[in-house]
């Protein structure tokens, strides 16, 4: 019997891979044993070579036996240039393919290979994982993840947020020496805001989101390319006239509150500001589409400026997407049938920037995907029904609906579930709690009076007044609720000239800090909520009400002191008593800022993950 040689098992697995992923197409996207694909070398020819669309080029190398020669292999395509499009190979895999497939390819599918990913670092640094000779197992879905994860390079995403980051704070200086002080308190009142430099930088990050998201859907359903507003000169009239023209095509959550900004700056400040921005966008574009956003949400997330009343704590990518992966893994549903995948319905009621959100839409897709699907098809429904985002920041939430538009920018949608919720007493005395309020199912009304703003496409005959209206998430609801929480307690044991720290967000009076939080104690049937513990408590009521019995998934990033602390006692007893399959999980290191999922909490924190189970019991005081 003909044995088989490697290339052949290397095409064979080129052809399996490309049923994993509908962006990797057989010489297209995907090569395999190639030559003429390296600038350097043209008759270099790697294994296989993957270079998608909105990633980074990703070189393959296979042997029969895991070991240093392949290691040497993967490593030496680093560095090397891929002639179609000049970017740079940063990640290469060395896999190990089983003795078992010389004899039998057709085993391909089911085999477990050994891999191990490298990766161009800091200076140039190879970072192989994992660190020691040791090596990953897994079939070929598990394969396809990985290729997906190292495609997007971490050394080009922390280039591209230094970037952002120094154009925005850029821009906002420009602003704040020359635009009058009427113009700068217009702005922050869009942004709920009191006007400071942050405040700007702020409405100067959304300007940039419109910027990027511009370039990654010019030239589609007529939107006009940067080039032309370039030519134009960026005044204020060409800029809104483009943007004009995309809201009639949709993407309201992106541009309709970056018109408003960019229609209270001052005509003859414009150009230079606009121009800048400009030029950080198209440096980021090399980055591919399904990255900006997340650039966007990791600087904007630096610039909130009540970031200690709000609790506004960013969750680092690698956190968000660990638990969104244990979280969405104990969905069960068939991952190839996508009506159920719409079906789902997966909430943040404190959403921020989207970070929880994004990464378990990341997940879906990707789960679609390796079953055979083109997440574009289910795109739009999962963004109109699946994923549900809560927060009381107008900025968040637009940038929140950027990020989960984000993976198929040229998909159009209608109305969305990402609102921005009330805050503090409302024109007409109505005291708002944010998503807090939904704890409080007398609150029928919230049918029927406008207490959201939409983040929404434009849907025919819509105009932005229509895109308020009530919000209402029936109990027991949501497949599965991923949220980071407000940490902020209600006492004033962090800020003693603050009476309440937890409701002293957007400015509120002392008189509206202890209204808020006397409507919340009132709130009956609190299982985990305790004054003690803080607002992250309540957020865990929030959640165990809107999830579904016998089965719902709860997924949490907590303060460390959930799993000890005597402030949670009732949140632990709770869990305990209605959930199960729980798992708890912190980080074994030195110094509260190595021990924390979040950017820059300062604090220990764990991820909590448990499973709704049995019929609902409210009331008990937590058992």
């Amino acid at each position: 019997m003909p044995r088989n040689t490697e290339p052949t098992l290397n095409a064979e697995l080129g052809r399996l891979l490309c049923e994993k992923h509908p962006g990797w197409v057989p010489d297209k996207t995907l090569f395999t044993e190639c030559t003429d694909v390296i600038s350097e070398n043209a008759a270099a020819r790697p294994d296989l070579l993957i270079h998608p669309r909105g990633g980074q080029p990703v070189a393959i190398e296979t042997e029969f036996r895991a070991g240093p020669q392949v290691d040497q292999e993967a490593v030496a395509r680093l560095g090397k240039t891929v002639r179609s499009s000049q970017q740079t190979i940063e990640s290469a895999i060395s896999v190990g393919m089983p003795e078992t497939l010389r004899r039998d390819s057709t085993a391909l599918d089911t085999a477990l290979f050994e891999y191990a990913t490298h990766q161009l670092g800091k200076d140039d640094k190879v970072m192989r994982w994992p660190v020691t000779k040791t090596w990953l197992t897994g079939d070929v879905d598990r394969l396809a993840d990985t290729i997906e994860y190292v495609s997007l390079s971490e050394r080009r995403l922390t280039e591209g947020a230094d970037t952002l980051e120094n154009a925005i704070a850029g821009v906002a200086t420009l602003l704040r020496a020359r635009v009058g002080t009427a113009s700068l308190k217009h702005i922050a009142e869009l942004l709920h805001q009191e006007d400071s430099e942050q405040t700007t930088r702020m409405a100067v990050s959304i300007l940039a989101n419109a910027f990027v998201f511009h370039c990654a859907i010019e030239g589609q359903q007529g939107v006009p390319p940067l080039a032309d507003l370039r030519t134009a000169g960026f005044s204020i009239s060409s800029v809104l006239r483009a943007w004009d023209k995309i809201l009639k095509v949709n993407y309201w959550p992106v541009f309709g509150i970056a018109t408003g900004i960019l229609d209270r700056i001052p005509a003859r400040e414009a150009p230079l500001a606009l121009s800048q921005l400009n030029e950080a966008a198209e440096k980021l574009s090399a980055l591919g589409s399904t990255t900006f956003h997340d650039l966007t949400g990791r600087t904007f997330q630096k610039l909130i400026a009540d970031r200690k009343f709000l609790a506004t704590f960013y969750t680092l990518p690698t956190s968000a997407q660990l638990l969104a992966e244990l979280a969405v893994d104990r969905l069960k549903i068939d991952w190839a049938d996508g009506d159920a995948i719409c079906r789902l319905r997966i909430a943040d009621f404190a959403c921020g920037t989207g970070t929880l959100l994004s990464a378990a839409q990341r997940d879906l897709y990707r789960r679609y995907r390796r079953a055979g699907g083109d997440d574009a098809e289910i795109h739009r429904s999962v963004i109109e029904e699946t994923l549900i985002g809560l927060d009381i920041m107008p900025a968040a939430t637009h940038i929140t609906a950027s990020m989960l538009s984000s993976p198929h920018p040229q998909v159009t949608y209608g109305r969305s579930k990402v609102h921005t919720l009330p805050y503090g007493k409302e024109a007409d005395g109505h005291i708002a709690l944010g998503a807090l309020d939904l704890l409080d199912t007398s609150l029928a009304d919230s049918l029927f009076r406008p207490l959201s703003r939409q983040m929404a496409g434009v849907l025919p005959g819509d105009s932005a007044e229509a895109l308020d209206y009530g919000y209402y998430i029936p109990d027991d609801s949501c497949d599965l609720v991923i949220m980071n929480p407000p940490f902020t307690r209600p006492t004033n044991h962090e800020i003693a000239t603050v009476p309440i720290p937890s409701f002293a967000g957007f400015g509120t009076k002392e008189d509206e800090q202890r209204a808020m939080s006397g409507k919340l104690k009132a709130i009956p049937d609190r299982l985990f909520g305790s004054g003690h513990a803080g607002l992250a408590s309540n957020f865990m009521d929030l959640a165990h009400r809107k999830l579904k019995n016998g089965g719902g998934g709860l997924a949490m990033v907590l303060p460390f002191s959930f799993a000890m602390g005597g402030s949670w006692k009732n949140a632990r007893r709770a869990l305990d008593r209605f959930y199960t399959e729980i798992r708890v999980i912190g980080i074994a290191a030195t110094g509260k800022f190595s021990q924390a999922f979040s950017a820059d909490t300062g604090m220990a924190e764990c991820l909590v993950i448990a499973t709704k189970a049995g019929p609902k019991i409210f009331g008990g005081g937590g058992g």
